[in-house]
């Protein structure tokens, strides 16, 4: 498939949903397939992500602030380099600081968290149009288990699973840009072209309708 033409087509779109669901997987598929810049999270340079596995409630606000911080310089340089150039994907919406801070905070840290969260998430750009991956717990633990990264072999269901609801909660709400939710129980895009193709007819056609003119409305 060709990559949509330009005037047609979103210039930045948002993968987003819970640990293990298949964001980076996809967001690398479409990248390939349709020339698109990606913007991907780098966690692996956070230092205290291993501890936090660890021990959640010791090295929480530690994480979650080098996490904000590294989100936010990403986000500031993609915006000031790409935002107008081709087409851009990324693995997650800056809101997922605030959700996954939610979880991990005590009320004290969340207080003094959000000063800074509240500061830093207006100077974001805005994605096109977002799509939220999401899949029962037992596929997201068995993606965790087969990817077999070191510091989450011993993460939490419960973790998983709340966070899981969270996303669910929060896009049930969402209406800033265009949604499209994904069910990936039965749904491999790293192998299935046709997928990765479906799914970004329907971002366009989502997009598409965004801009549309709203009908006249007679007196």
């Amino acid at each position: 498939m060709k990559p949509p033409a330009a005037t047609h087509s979103p210039r930045y779109i948002v993968i987003e949903g819970p640990i293990g669901v298949g964001k980076t997987t996809l967001v690398n598929r479409l990248s390939q397939r349709f020339d698109a810049h990606t913007v991907l999270e780098i966690f692996e340079e956070n230092p205290f992500l291993a501890d936090f596995y660890e021990n959640r409630e010791a090295f929480a606000f530690q994480t979650e602030m080098f996490f904000l911080l590294s989100r936010y310089r990403q986000q500031e340089e993609f915006a000031q380099a790409d935002l107008f150039g081709r087409m851009s994907v990324s693995d997650y919406l800056f809101v997922k600081c605030r959700l996954f801070a939610s979880l991990t905070l005590s009320d004290h840290e969340l207080t003094l968290y959000d000063r800074m969260y509240s500061i830093l998430t207006t100077q974001v750009p805005t994605p096109d149009v977002v799509v939220h991956l999401h899949a029962p717990l037992d596929v997201l633990l068995e993606r965790i288990k087969k990817r077999g990264r070191s510091y989450e072999e011993d993460m939490d269901p419960d973790y998983i699973e709340r966070l899981s609801r969270l996303y669910n909660t929060y896009f049930s709400h969402y209406d800033e840009t265009p949604l499209i939710e994904v069910d990936t129980s039965d749904v491999d895009f790293s192998q299935d072209d046709q997928a990765v193709d479906d799914l970004m007819n329907q971002i366009v056609q989502a997009h598409q309708q965004a801009l549309a003119p709203a009908p006249a409305v007679e007196f």
